[in-house]
């Protein structure tokens, strides 16, 4: 009995102990949020207003006529502009590109309006038109496939033509091409709630003290500068999965219900570049993404060697096939 107690009372002091160093790491962790909040303001790009609120753009090749290549991020990106900005300073050497954080995303506001495909699209729209930009090309990474799709259909007369990176696409989730025993949002939530905790718990800053590359997932050949490696790492830190996106996660199946049996209308040309790497995963995604091309004339699949981040691995080439395609039109 005595052994049971003293086993018990050991019990005790581990849990207690390790419940004060949670709640140290919540108090430095909100701390350390509080004093980054201004080294973020304004950090980069420009304002947009929509509906009061503020979204943020970088145009990059601003000196080039013709119509702009919207770059629009994955689901839950922390900051598209330095995501993206490898592809966009390539690709801007010869076409005006911008590259637009949607609410939630980067140094965006957030909102509390639904996250339904048809409010994300309007208000990317919105801010788009805003820009004075009448035509032009969208880029999108991963979810973006599906904005790009919804959007096809609103305002056909605007898109110059649609380019994807391995974009989401119709039916991706459904119960017979889903090669995980659970669903894809559910996967999601998960890994983002996970993330959530650890950055709370003050883990995640713990790791990236003097070291941000540690929990900032970015192309590794590009020459970030310091202040924009400091950025990205406090936006990974402190406006990963906030209520926004977390919002938009929990949409993910309602807003691919709401584009299952779309295709890019005929006179929209696409590009598609498929990651090989998820051809494996799932043996459906190339014929899922060949599915939603009404024209297969005027559509365009390639596989590239690598993973979903194909805009790091595959960068060259997407710039290269890119101005090809654009040049061919």
């Amino acid at each position: 009995m005595k052994r049971k107690k003293k086993i018990w009372i050991i019990i005790k002091w581990i849990i207690g102990i390790t419940i004060i160093f949670i709640l140290l790491g919540i108090i430095w962790n909100t701390i350390c949020k509080k004093i980054d909040e201004y080294k973020i303001k304004e950090a980069y790009g420009n304002s947009v207003q929509i509906d009061g609120k503020s979204m943020v753009v970088e145009i990059a090749g601003a000196e080039h006529d013709g119509p702009p290549i919207i770059l629009l991020p994955g689901l839950g990106e922390p900051s598209p502009i330095l995501e993206f900005k490898p592809l966009a300073s390539e690709l801007a050497k010869k076409y005006k590109v911008i590259t637009i954080e949607p609410f939630g995303y980067g140094l965006s506001d957030g909102t509390k309006r639904d996250r339904t495909i048809e409010n994300i699209v309007e208000e990317l729209h919105e801010c788009v038109k805003n820009l004075g930009e009448e035509e032009y090309y969208l880029m999108g990474h991963s979810i973006s496939g599906i904005y790009s799709l919804y959007w096809s259909q609103i305002y056909p007369n605007e898109i110059k033509g649609i380019i994807g990176i391995d974009p989401s696409v119709p039916k991706m989730t459904s119960k017979e091409n889903n090669p995980f025993p659970v669903s894809v949002q559910l996967l999601n939530q998960i890994s983002a709630y996970t993330q959530k905790i650890v950055n709370i718990t003050g883990i995640t800053r713990l790791l990236s003290i003097n070291n941000p590359k540690k929990v900032v997932y970015a192309d590794p050949q590009y020459l970030y500068s310091e202040k924009e490696w400091e950025v990205f790492r406090i936006l990974t830190l402190d406006k990963g999965y906030n209520a926004t996106v977390m919002t938009e996660m929990k949409n993910l199946e309602k807003n691919m219900d709401v584009v299952e049996d779309m295709k890019i209308p005929r006179e929209i040309p696409i590009l598609e570049f498929v990651s090989k790497e998820n051809c494996k995963t799932m043996p459906q995604w190339e014929q899922l993404h060949r599915d939603i091309i009404a024209d297969k004339e005027n559509g365009k699949v390639i596989l590239l060697e690598g993973s979903h981040y194909l805009h790091f691995e595959q960068k060259k080439a997407i710039v290269e096939r890119t101005t090809q395609w654009i040049d061919n039109r």
